[in-house]
């Protein structure tokens, strides 16, 4: 008798036991699943916004540019502030540079901030590209929208 209760006793601990494991995994499983769906979703909505700053630079329009960066934003490694980069956009609008093509190669963070790794082009009015590289942003997301607040570029070597 006193067998038979040690050994529902025990039987007992391991059902927990197992039970409390397998609760474990699949809470584990759905945190995994919620983050891919999370990032899949924060992917989505930088590609937007590299689609708004092409489309900006597009049609010449250096306040929108500026407008897609926190204002304390800078440009590495030489230019802060928003206004500062409006400039400089003012500068590469008057210098006919109007195209850029930017694709996200790597992309990790939270829905408050991200760093994007990527690369991209920047063209002349009439396609001719004038440089070719990888970028990297830091995106925060400011009032619901995601700004800009690091930038820097590095640009291809030259063969």
């Amino acid at each position: 008798m006193k067998k038979l209760k040690l050994s529902k006793t025990r039987f007992i601990i391991i059902l927990i036991v197992a039970i409390f494991i397998s609760s474990c995994a699949q809470q584990t499983k759905e945190r995994e699943q919620n983050i891919e769906i999370d990032i899949s979703t924060l992917e989505k909505e930088i590609e937007l916004r590299l689609r708004e700053y092409e489309n900006h630079l597009q049609n010449g329009d250096s306040i929108a540019l500026g407008d897609m960066y926190m204002i304390d934003a800078e440009v590495l490694p030489s230019t802060v502030g928003r206004e500062n980069i409006i400039k400089v956009f003012g500068r590469m609008i008057r210098d006919s540079i109007a195209g850029s093509s930017f694709k996200t190669t790597k992309l990790w963070g939270n829905d408050q901030l991200l760093v994007e790794e990527g690369t991209g082009t920047w063209s002349h009015k009439n396609g001719t590209v004038v440089g070719r590289g990888r970028y990297l942003l830091v995106w925060k997301k400011d009032d619901g929208k995601w700004k800009i607040l690091r930038d820097t570029w590095f640009p291809e070597k030259k063969r």
